[in-house]
């Protein structure tokens, strides 16, 4: 049996690659000067450091509320949660935010921290107010501020630190790394 040359795929790539350039396309794809005098362009997402902020602030104590809701409902501390909350913030800090920097992505995950933190805090004063048998905007009105970490951290752990890691990079990199 014959094989034609031409219809062999081997054959077909190396004859259409004899005739490329990859000097050119290596600087194409670095973005350096072309020989013709061309420049590539690459655009710069600025995006607005203040919106970001605003839809970190808000989907932080948004999200710490929802956790707060289904923990106590299910009378169940999940990890998971807290994992969730850190996707759901940087998302939000990035849609919001509409860029690809540097102070965007620390906004993404300071704020995803903070969802972590609140979640735990208003979880823990659910918990609260079902053992004194309180309504919860109750529980959360008597409590004194200063109470803040002790009510926090009462049921901090190492997973817990790992949970906060995590959420914390994950509002980090989908604010940075995230594709528009």
């Amino acid at each position: 049996m014959r094989v034609c040359l031409l219809t062999h795929p081997r054959v077909l790539i190396k004859m259409a690659m004899s005739d490329y350039d990859f000097e050119k396309l290596n600087k194409f794809v670095e973005g350096q000067d072309l020989p013709d005098g061309n420049e590539i362009i690459v655009p710069q997402q600025e995006g607005n450091l203040f919106l970001a902020i605003i839809g970190g602030v808000l989907s932080s104590v948004l999200t710490a509320s929802i956790w707060a809701l289904i923990t106590v409902n299910a009378q169940k501390q999940w990890v998971i949660m807290g994992i969730f909350a850190g996707l759901a913030v940087g998302y939000i800090v990035h849609l919001m935010g509409r860029g690809r920097t540097l102070p965007i992505a620390i906004v993404g995950g300071l704020f995803a921290l903070m969802a972590c933190v609140l979640g735990d805090y208003f979880t823990n004063i659910g918990f609260i107010a079902q053992n004194e048998g309180l309504q919860y905007f109750d529980a959360l009105s008597m409590i004194d501020n200063s109470y803040f970490f002790e009510i926090v951290f009462a049921d901090f752990d190492f997973f817990s630190l790992i949970v906060y890691g995590i959420a914390a990079y994950e509002g980090y990199a989908i604010c940075y790394n995230a594709e528009q």
